[in-house]
């Protein structure tokens, strides 16, 4: 029993048995220190009271941060390139005439060699543009350069030995030992996106790669906004594996990702790989500032990364180059992600705030990821996702807004006819109160990035969560300063915005929401807050947007799917109001009240001027919906009287409408409720007219005898 390797003992992994190297095959993370090992599915955070343990907050745990992935189908692979050749690198260029062989071609100081000219030993002509039949270790025979820089030149060669390809990075004799490092990290990895060293040679010396016939990572023509940033998510996951490893790459930029085409059972798939390890460096041996990077893919010189690197150094490099690929992508804010990825981009290479920017692969990864899942809802694509948020619980209600459900019985006791039977109602929904929106919305209990920053305030973030359930906004707050967030995190952005929904105040509310959305944007519940503050605020263009982008990606949050029909249908739109509240019935948890929705939607009267009445088609269509409803009687007979009121303002029928009217009484409460819906029926029935033989064709019947007794 005791030759068997542990298992992985991460709360969110717990798959996998740790491998001779100290990792876990599944998550490739070390195990955790005993002291730190979680009971399965609860964070580090301590216990909440036992009162309020239940339903509170979510649980500590990361999903799979890399399920973009999944959501994008292949472009086209690109075809193999034909790389440009380039000079023989200086420490290769020796007189070509035999009884000389000097070294020639050779660069003084800081002025490079010439490339052809004449032996100054000899006189005989040399000319290094191509290699010209280089071998190099009796085994390597160079087809061209692939490029050269400050620490040598890479290679093309054939390997005479084992038949392939490869790549021999020749170093200079002065970094040695550089390379002798890349040597030694290269050999320990395995990884589908990095490259992988196939052997060491010490004349040179020379690493021996394998040879990725692709080309920098770029935007082609044809390319797709969602293909881009999957390879973002491809190279997070190597960065992934590199940190957990304690490594750093310190030098991500568009060159040293490798785009190529990779054959493969299913077909050919479009893939990239990490090179050039020439920077690389031990979170824990190499204590020295950072010293070989690119400047323009690094963060400033005056950042505490240079003295001190962590993975967040590797990850603003990967942020910079997202914005150099996606560059001619996203100049549309208005197109589906990509205001997303605008605030994606600054949050990872954020010039001035390092504690702002992600710290983990892993999380710029799930931010990443739900970029993706933005942009491929739209079409052509149309790809719609519901899956578990890593840092927000499920909504608490549906927040419809009264569209849901019948309208109450009590709107038809206060209804007011005119003369010509006009009814004077209240409003038939309206916006969510803004402390029922501030129950609803969810409340994390604790960050999976940042486990230490909730770490002793569990129970106080619980009773937050009670205090706002109880639409106390003073106790919540109260208990939000007791919990000494720090002002930097989006968790205590997200408590004062549900705190400020409480207090009634929903422009508050947008302004720290706000930041929220900027810290997540790949998360959906910020922007549905902000829809829902926006429409409070009554800017319904605005709430519009926030609603759109929300139900287009996933209909599973059904509060936007309503919110969007609410501010659709006060905008004129009718029948796309119903279009989405028939989408959305299609989703199980709000089927009822979506159809429900749908049928009211299309005989709503909206008391504003310049919306138009419903139309024939519209009454006919809502009756037919309503006989497949599953509803009680009392909501059968209230939807059949709006049905009614909508074909009366076409029509004028006043006794159809009265009869409907009158059936809502039976189901009344109150004896003053029953007798005020059985007199505004007997008002609207139309004038009484006496028959031929002087009897009256209309009998209006006393209240007294409408109720039955008992």
């Amino acid at each position: 029993m005791g030759m068997n390797p542990p298992m992985c003992n991460h709360p969110d992994c717990g798959r996998g048995r740790i491998d001779d190297q100290g990792f876990c095959p599944v998550c490739d993370r070390p195990p955790l220190p005993r002291d730190d090992v979680a009971p399965p599915g609860r964070g580090r955070a301590p216990d909440p009271p036992a009162r309020v343990a239940a339903g509170v907050g979510v649980a500590h745990v990361r999903p799979d941060p890399w399920y973009g992935l999944g959501l994008v189908d292949s472009d086209q692979p690109p075809d193999v390139p034909s790389s440009p050749s380039g000079p023989v690198a200086e420490e290769h260029r020796f007189c070509s005439y035999s009884p000389c062989g000097l070294p020639v071609g050779r660069g003084q100081g800081d002025e490079p060699g010439r490339i052809a000219g004449f032996c100054t030993a000899c006189g005989h002509p040399y000319d290094f543009a191509q290699p010209n039949g280089l071998v190099i270790a009796d085994r390597y025979e160079v087809e061209r350069v692939l490029g050269s820089g400050a620490y040598g030149a890479a290679y093309l060669a054939h390997d005479r030995n084992l038949a392939t390809r490869v790549v021999l990075k020749a170093l200079h004799k002065s970094v040695a030992k550089t390379a002798r490092h890349e040597r030694d990290v290269l050999v320990g990895l395995r990884h589908d996106s990095i490259v992988r060293i196939l052997g060491y040679e010490h004349d040179g010396p020379h690493l021996v790669l394998e040879y990725v016939p692709g080309e920098p990572l770029s935007a082609r023509d044809g390319d797709r906004l969602e293909t881009l940033l999957a390879h973002g998510v491809r190279v997070l996951q190597a960065l992934d594996y590199l940190h957990a490893r304690g490594l750093l790459h310190c030098d991500v930029k568009p060159l040293n990702i490798i785009r190529f085409r990779e054959e493969g059972p299913a077909g050919a798939l479009d893939r990239v790989r990490l090179i050039d390890f020439g920077a690389v460096r031990s979170r824990t041996k190499d204590t020295g500032k950072v010293v070989a990077y690119t400047e323009a893919y690094a963060p400033p010189k005056t950042d505490p990364e240079h003295l001190r690197p962590t993975p967040g150094f590797d990850l603003f490099g990967l942020g910079m180059t997202l914005r150099e690929v996606c560059r001619s992508r996203w100049t549309d804010r208005s197109a589906p992600g990509v205001d997303s990825l605008h605030l994606l981009l600054e949050r990872a290479t954020d010039p001035e705030r390092p504690w702002w920017r992600f710290v983990s692969a892993r999380q710029f990864a799930e931010q990443l990821s739900g970029v993706i899942r933005q942009v491929v809802a739209a079409p052509p694509t149309r790809r719609q996702v519901a899956r578990p948020s890593a840092l927000f619980g499920s909504m608490a209600g549906s927040l419809h807004g009264g569209l849901g459900a019948a309208r109450p019985l009590a709107h038809w006791v206060e209804a007011q006819p005119d003369g010509r039977g006009l009814l004077r109602m209240p409003a038939p929904f309206s916006s969510p109160d803004p402390g029922d929106i501030a129950a609803a919305l969810p409340a994390p209990l604790s960050d999976p990035d940042h486990p230490t920053v909730t770490a002793t305030a569990g129970g106080t973030l619980a009773e937050i969560r009670l205090a706002l359930r109880g639409k106390d906004a003073t106790a919540a707050a109260a208990h939000l300063r007791a919990a000494g967030l720090p002002d930097w995190h989006w968790l205590s952005d997200w408590y004062c915005g549900l705190i400020a929904l409480a207090a009634g105040s929903p422009r508050r509310a947008a302004v720290v929401l706000g930041q929220v959305r900027r810290a997540l944007p790949g998360e959906l519940i910020p922007p549905l807050g902000l829809g829902l503050c926006a429409e409070l605020r009554g800017d319904g263009a605005l709430a519009r947007s926030h609603y759109r982008m929300v139900f287009d990606t996933t209909p599973a949050l059904g509060a936007a799917g309503f919110g969007l029909a609410r501010v659709l249908l006060l905008a004129g739109e009718r029948a796309t109001a119903v279009a989405v509240a028939e989408q959305l019935a299609e989703e199980f948890r709000y089927e009822r009240e979506a159809r429900v929705a749908a049928v009211r939607l299309r005989v709503m009267v909206v008391p504003e001027p310049g919306h138009p009445a419903p139309t024939e088609d519209d009454v006919a269509r809502a009756r037919a919906d309503l006989a497949g409803l599953d509803v009680d009687d009392a909501a059968a007979a209230a939807l059949r009287a709006e049905i009614q009121y909508a074909e009366f303002l076409r029509t004028r029928d006043r006794l159809k409408l009265s009869d409907a009217i009158r059936a809502l009484g039976p189901h009344a409460p109150t004896e003053r409720e029953y007798v005020a819906l059985v007199d505004l029926a007997n008002r609207l029935r139309p004038a009484l007219t006496w028959g031929r033989r002087g009897k009256r064709a209309e009998r209006v019947v006393p209240v007294s005898e409408q109720r039955p007794a008992g």
